[in-house]
């Protein structure tokens, strides 16, 4: 077993999960995230939720992490998570590291969209959440 490589953190506001994360990333990092996360998920289940990613420095992850991350975006989405928000905060090569984190949520069939800002992120992921939630409850609009 290696030792975790990068680092994350997790926190709650309402219905949105904020996930703080920077890289690289390596499969261990992924396990440490997927039995921090669980605990959330758990929380939020039963109604949509958002995920704002904040990405710090080069916020790759190594092939066998990529792929622990899919399978750790399939049971966010089995627990109600409706959208990823992902804003590169300070990357040096922001043009690579959001092609890596495209690839992963088209893969794992997740809406996401990448900002500039935590503050646009935020508010694009509550209208996916209540967007969803009209759908769950036949509100409509």
């Amino acid at each position: 077993m290696f030792r975790a490589h990068g680092s994350f953190s997790l926190a709650l506001d309402g219905r949105v999960l904020l996930l703080h994360g920077e890289g690289p990333g390596n499969a261990e990092l992924i396990e440490s995230y997927q039995q921090a996360v669980q605990e959330y998920r758990q929380a939020l289940s039963g109604q949509p939720w958002g995920n704002l990613v904040v990405l710090h420095g080069e916020s790759l992850l190594t092939h066998d992490a990529v792929q622990l991350m899919n399978i750790s975006i399939g049971r966010s989405k089995a627990s109600g998570m409706v959208a990823a928000a992902v804003v590169l905060a300070d990357a040096n090569y922001p043009g690579l590291v959001e092609q890596l984190w495209r690839q992963i949520y088209q893969g794992a069939e997740m809406p996401h969209a990448f900002f500039a800002d935590q503050q646009s992120a935020h508010l694009w992921l509550l209208e996916q959440i209540k967007n969803a939630s009209s759908v769950v409850t036949g509100n409509g609009g």
